[in-house]
């Protein structure tokens, strides 16, 4: 009975032992182990152009990241190209080990918003008293979805209105104001095709720019509406666009030939055409002039493109994730490489109206386009629609429709295209 006793409180003496000493590993675990941070990055451009050190942005992130918080390990694979980015975060989200921070083109936001994949960022954007001012206002639109913002913006690309200011000339029209009415564009086209060496526009000019001149977007949530009277001035825009053009293609190889009054160019393309070494590869001898896309008063008709960053809806480190995409976004000198280095625009107003990327618009060669002027254009940005297959219908209407437009039957088939998208709504 007392061995029995006995081997009782041994057994107690080594489970409280036990308990103690794993309690013990514990403590010490959490308390001196590092915790890891992964984010799901890509490192070329998002826009198609040359990068040259496409990671020095998130490396000097990382590194700033770090001198604040010394004991969170971030892990990244390097290497992901643009092109495979989306098949890479897919298959991490299948797979359960999707990063805790991600990077965000337009293409995959809509959806991995809707699908529960990324986290709300409204409370955390309330106790920091960081809002849509912090950033220009349309761009930080980019990050949100009915209502709840998902991500931060990170780097946008606004389209540009580009002219061979010595066509202009050559026909009549010096000293134009950087903003054209629809009107007035379409005056100038007309006069410049006048000489049948010459074009307007080059086929870049799409019918949802056209939309946009008048402060239109065909989508209402995910329905298409093709026959207000807004849409109708769209659509006669582009109509005498294309009549104009012959109803042929017109390349923007035409208009460095410079037999091409205008063409839409993407800033990270205007900045690649700019800067030394591509511009030796680019041919025109003529001047460019940088204007707006042409719109009517009071509206915003400058299409972009924004990369936002996001984090995961069931990251384990959700303040460090919070902290890491506010580092990229809000911070100036993090945004100020992001000018520097990546071709595309800061989405910050204090970065581009700052004098740092006044010298960086000054050494460029060619560059007619002033931090005034990219400040206007990035104020003038079109909100997309949000709505989870907007990319998907989009291409089915735009297929009909430029269809519609080289057949020279766009008026007449409208109504029928509406019908037909609204009919496969799903």
């Amino acid at each position: 009975m007392k061995t029995l006793i006995r081997n009782k409180k041994i057994l107690c003496c080594m489970l409280f032992l036990f308990i103690a000493v794993s309690g013990l590993f514990i403590f010490f675990k959490l308390k001196y182990s590092k915790p890891t941070l992964t984010i799901g990055v890509y490192t070329d451009s998002s826009w198609e152009v040359p990068n040259g050190d496409a990671d020095r942005v998130t490396k000097i992130a990382i590194k700033k990241f770090k001198e604040k918080y010394p004991n969170v390990q971030i892990k990244y694979e390097a290497g992901i190209r643009k092109n495979d980015y989306n098949n890479w975060l897919t298959e991490k989200i299948v797979r359960g080990t999707k990063p805790d921070v991600m990077m965000l083109p337009e293409d995959i936001f809509n959806l991995l918003a809707s699908n529960g994949t990324l986290k709300s960022l409204n409370s955390s954007l309330k106790d920091e008293n960081i809002s849509s001012s912090t950033f220009y206002h349309n761009v930080f639109k980019a990050g949100e979805y009915y209502g709840t913002q998902y991500a931060l913006p990170y780097e946008t690309n606004p389209t540009l209105m580009i002219a061979n200011n010595d066509l202009l000339d050559k026909n009549g029209f010096s000293n134009l104001n950087s903003h054209l009415s629809p009107t007035k564009f379409k005056s100038i086209c007309h006069t410049v095709s006048l000489n049948k060496n010459n074009t307007g526009i080059t086929s870049d000019y799409s019918w949802q720019d056209a939309q946009f001149a008048y402060g239109n977007s065909v989508f209402e949530n995910s329905s298409v509406n093709l026959t207000s009277n807004k849409a109708r001035a769209g659509f006669s825009l582009i109509e005498d666009l294309t009549n104009e053009n012959g109803y042929q293609s017109v390349s923007s190889n035409q208009f460095d030939q410079g037999t091409v009054a205008f063409m839409p160019l993407s800033l990270a393309k205007y900045r690649t055409y700019t800067s030394y070494p591509y511009h030796v590869t680019h041919t025109s001898s003529f001047k460019w002039k940088v204007f707006q896309m042409p719109s009517i008063t009071n509206v915003n008709a400058t299409p972009a493109s924004t990369v936002c960053l996001g984090i995961s809806a069931k990251t384990a480190h959700p303040t460090l994730s919070w902290e890491f995409i506010k580092l990229m976004c809000t911070d100036k000198e993090i945004q100020q490489e992001v000018i520097k280095n990546r071709m595309g625009s800061s989405v910050l107003p204090k970065v581009i109206n700052s004098s740092f990327t006044k010298k960086i618009f000054q050494k460029k060669q060619k560059n007619t386009l002033t931090p005034k002027m990219l400040n206007a254009i990035l104020e003038n940005i079109v909100i997309t629609p949000k709505f989870r297959n907007y990319d998907r219908r989009l291409d089915e209407l735009n297929y009909l429709i430029q269809n519609a437009l080289k057949n020279n039957q766009l008026n007449l088939q409208l109504f029928n295209i509406q019908h037909q998208i609204n009919k496969n709504e799903y």
